[in-house]
């Protein structure tokens, strides 16, 4: 990440970017910094400017999240058409999700982001949806440093934008501001993914899975369950307001977890190595991302590695690397050149695209590239159960049935769009990609 030299109308020298809670203006707090806010009230306001790459093509203007994004998405479509839009995630940066519309500026209408990763804190007046009450911090004995640390604390912030999104239904803003209800508003949880993976050492309490049938645990299930009625209190006040027949309520997943089955866990780092590692001990990768940067960003490595290098020319090398280092980084599959290219952009400087890693490495099925022993569980690979998600879409004009046919998240925009009477091709995906609606 940088917002070094940059010379109006220069040529673009290449940066590291970063978009999550690096650029708060002070990610301890859960307002993310932002002047004036509430106690709980982040959003694009908690983006510190100073932090952010600046485009000297735009007079080295700082380069804001949703400016980050080369295509429109759901939320400019249905802005341009004049439709009111809301998103509530976990980080400010999250409002990247909005897009841009033609003149730059974020197609969301009301944004709500407090930092995930920031200190824990009462939050008077709030009860999760299960009855926790989050007057006083539900889990004190927790590592207290981020809500993600704890299957108690994360249910508080969860409920944060629950109550968003209860308020926008009433039609208001998420902070109770008066407003309009969305054409379209939504949320992501961070409970399950907590469930999921998360070793609660002050209380000796383990998420996951038991076995490989996918049993949840104790804990993942208290997650689940808070999710459940979660969803229950949206639904029961779009009743309540008379829109019940009118929505198209979507649930989903941008991902899931790997390995579910926990006897194939295998933090690596704890018997072996890394491919950033290796390639760092080689000098091959930027120092911003290198292991052996102590103040660095570091390697882009969870269930899987995304590798840029210092100098792209040097791609056979590494690979070579990294295949005499197999067993070591157990590794399963390697991406490089022509394999690499069949699914993503020539990778490289322009004309090709910088961000493209030269080289991708899929490990070995429950191999996580860590060696901690806080979780269970990761993602952003391409394995199996990390991209199986779930995928129910409700209307009580729909017949309930189960479709068979394979489908992809991708679907799910231009669905939206066709119900809301809009044309899906409004979408850059869509027409680069041919992406077709749901079935049925």
């Amino acid at each position: 990440m940088g917002n070094g030299p940059c010379t109006a109308g220069g040529a673009p020298t290449g940066t590291t970017t970063e978009y999550e809670e690096g650029i708060d203006i002070d990610q301890t707090k859960l307002n993310g910094g932002a002047p004036g806010a509430g106690l709980s009230d982040g959003g694009v306001n908690s983006i510190d400017s100073k932090r952010l790459v600046r485009d000297p093509a735009a007079g080295c203007a700082p380069v804001w999240p949703w400016n980050f994004v080369r295509t429109n998405t759901i939320f400019s479509v249905i802005h341009a058409a004049g439709g009111y839009t809301a998103w509530s995630d976990k980080h400010p940066a999250y409002s990247a999700v909005a897009g841009r519309n033609p003149d730059g500026s974020a197609a969301l209408n009301d944004f709500y982001g407090p930092e995930i990763n920031s200190n824990v804190i009462p939050l008077p007046g709030v009860t999760s949806p299960t009855g926790i009450s989050c007057s006083t911090v539900p889990d004190p004995t927790s590592d207290v440093t981020a809500w993600t640390n704890s299957f108690q604390n994360i249910q508080c912030y969860d409920t944060l934008k629950v109550n968003a999104i209860l308020n926008e239904i009433e039609g208001k803003t998420h902070d109770g501001k008066k407003a309009q209800v969305p054409a379209i508003f939504g949320m992501n949880f961070q409970a399950v993914s907590v469930g999921q993976k998360l070793v609660e050492k002050s209380n000796s309490t383990t998420g996951g899975y038991v076995d490989g049938a996918g049993t949840p645990t104790a804990a993942l299930l208290s997650e689940l369950q808070f999710v459940d009625d979660s969803i229950g209190e949206m639904v029961t006040k779009i009743k309540d307001r008379g829109l019940y027949e009118s929505t198209l309520i979507v649930i989903t997943a941008k991902h899931g977890q790997n390995p579910i089955d926990p006897h194939f866990y295998n933090p690596i780092l704890n018997t072996g190595t890394s491919p950033a590692t290796l390639l760092s001990n080689a000098n091959l990768i930027p120092y911003s991302e290198s292991t052996n940067n102590p103040t660095g960003i570091g390697p882009t490595e969870d269930d899987i590695s995304l590798l840029w290098l210092k100098n792209p020319s040097e791609t056979e090398t590494a690979v070579g690397l990294l295949e005499d280092n197999i067993s070591q980084a157990g590794i399963g599959q390697i991406f490089y050149g022509p394999s690499l290219s069949l699914n993503y952009n020539v990778p490289g400087l322009p004309p090709n695209d910088p961000r493209t890693p030269d080289i991708i490495v899929t490990p070995n099925v429950g191999v996580v590239y860590t060696g901690s022993t806080k979780k269970l569980e990761e993602h952003g690979g391409f394995a199996h159960d990390d991209t199986n998600v779930i995928l129910l879409v409700s209307n009580p004009g729909l017949i309930p049935h189960t479709v068979y046919s394979g489908v992809g998240t991708n679907q799910i925009a231009p669905t939206i769009l066709k119900a809301l009477g809009l044309d899906p091709r409004k979408l850059d995906g869509v027409r680069l990609e041919g992406t077709a609606t749901l079935p049925n």
